[in-house]
């Protein structure tokens, strides 16, 4: 006779394979039903969560080319290869970086050799497209390819994560910055005085006001950040008001998703309305209407757990499982929050040619090994951080980031227009 762990245990395997034909089942099913009503525009809509799970064409290596011309909706699936140098350890060294930086290391000195070994087979790895080969980073020409623009970063943590990357990477061309928290930023810091009280749609929850960051490089191009986790038209719009008139030569670097669960064991599907209304609200009625470029960079899946990541408890009643101790692969991840963003683009065609997603979802993936709690973050406090990723994983974002704007044929820094399917 089974033991109740193995009875729970079961019942844990049966409830993820549940959970993620319903996910995938719900995710196209209102999808579909919300944006269209016929029945052409509903297989148009399926299709497109169709394809962002399918797997990536694997072109031979003799063929594979440099990345050139990534195009408004392209992915780029791949895989993580071995660096040929034994010593290669991540395209930064966190010591090396702006003082101002200061996110987890998943570097640092370990008590425990397991996750030593983890971190140099980890940081070991490159990211390889199937399609073409990725520029690799050169930070000079990144420099020298921003020039005249000015880069807006906002959105929660994980964006916070990217801006301190940015930093990093170009630490040789960075002549100042900061990056406070919120409540300690000067007036002109930022527009918005962390005492203003802003709330979560249809409630009265205030929005956690997180970080506001700068650095500027030697050749004037300036990088701004602001974060916070959810979407709040009134305090984007205040936000904004620092960084305007906006111009062609802006670019809007955004994201939202990390507070938006598609599941909430206390709000149910709530999170997940409230994040189609809000990212609806952001396009329709800001980004679409900007002079700046924007883009939208893609979601970076969780690994709590289950087909999509997002597998975080079970039954209340059923006595609790021992706390997640690392962060397990997901087959799916959660796609539906990029293909959310496409199928909006798609429907606002020419209007929104200047939204480009930046595809880091599926290179994502595949590193659940890579993310904080992999390397003890938050296990102690039964709270695994299987959300934020190490600088290996972000630092790549920023590589992609790198080939999207300073490798298209129409000039550096300058987004391709109207172009919904990329050269490569």
């Amino acid at each position: 006779m089974k033991s109740r762990r193995a009875r729970i245990q079961e019942f844990h395997r049966s409830t993820i394979v549940i959970v993620a034909i319903a996910l995938l089942a719900a995710a196209v099913a209102e999808s579909e039903t919300a944006l269209y009503s016929s029945s052409r525009k509903l297989a148009e809509v399926s299709d497109i969560d169709k394809a962002y799970l399918l797997p990536g064409e694997v072109v031979q290596q003799r063929l594979r080319h440099k990345c050139r011309g990534i195009g408004q909706f392209d992915q780029l699936r791949g895989e993580w290869v071995r660096h040929p140098d034994h010593s290669y350890n991540g395209m930064t060294d966190p010591a090396k970086c702006p003082s101002f930086v200061r996110d987890y290391d998943c570097r640092a000195d370990y008590i425990d050799q397991n996750y030593h070994v983890l971190q140099q087979k980890e940081f070991r790895k490159v990211f390889q497209p199937y399609a073409c080969e990725l520029h690799s980073m050169n930070t000079t020409y990144f420099s020298e390819c921003l020039q005249g623009q000015r880069i807006i970063i906002i959105g929660d943590s994980t964006m916070r994560q990217v801006f301190q990357s940015l930093a990093c990477l170009l630490t040789d061309h960075v002549t100042d910055g900061y990056l406070v928290d919120w409540q300690d930023a000067k007036p002109n810091q930022t527009a918005v005085p962390f005492k203003d009280e802003y709330f979560v749609r249809g409630t009265r929850s205030p929005i956690l006001k997180q970080n506001v960051g700068m650095f500027r490089l030697k050749n004037g191009v300036q990088v701004h950040f602001q974060s916070f986790g959810i979407f709040n038209l009134t305090l984007w719009d205040d936000v904004m008001t620092k960084f305007m008139p906006l111009s062609k030569n802006d670019t809007i670097f955004v994201e939202f998703g990390a507070w938006y669960p598609r599941f909430s064991a206390s709000e149910m599907h709530a999170p997940w309305a409230r994040y189609k209304k809000d990212v609806l609200e952001l396009l329709d009625m800001r980004l679409r209407a900007y002079s700046a470029n924007v883009l939208w960079r893609g979601y970076g899946p969780t690994h709590f757990g289950g087909a999509t990541g997002t597998f975080t408890g079970m039954n209340w009643e059923l006595e609790a499982l021992p706390a997640q101790e690392t962060c397990e692969p997901a087959q799916y991840g959660e796609y539906y929050y990029d293909t959310e963003v496409i199928k909006y683009l798609t429907k606002c065609g020419e209007f929104c040619a200047h939204i480009h997603i930046l595809p880091v979802f599926h290179l994502s993936l595949p590193m659940h090994n890579s993310h904080h709690g992999s390397f003890g973050r938050g296990i102690e406090e039964s709270a695994i951080d299987c959300r934020h990723y190490c600088a290996n994983v972000v630092d790549t974002w920023n590589q992609v980031l790198y080939n999207k704007l300073c490798y298209q044929p129409t000039g550096k820094g300058k987004l391709l227009k109207l172009q919904t399917t990329g050269r490569y």
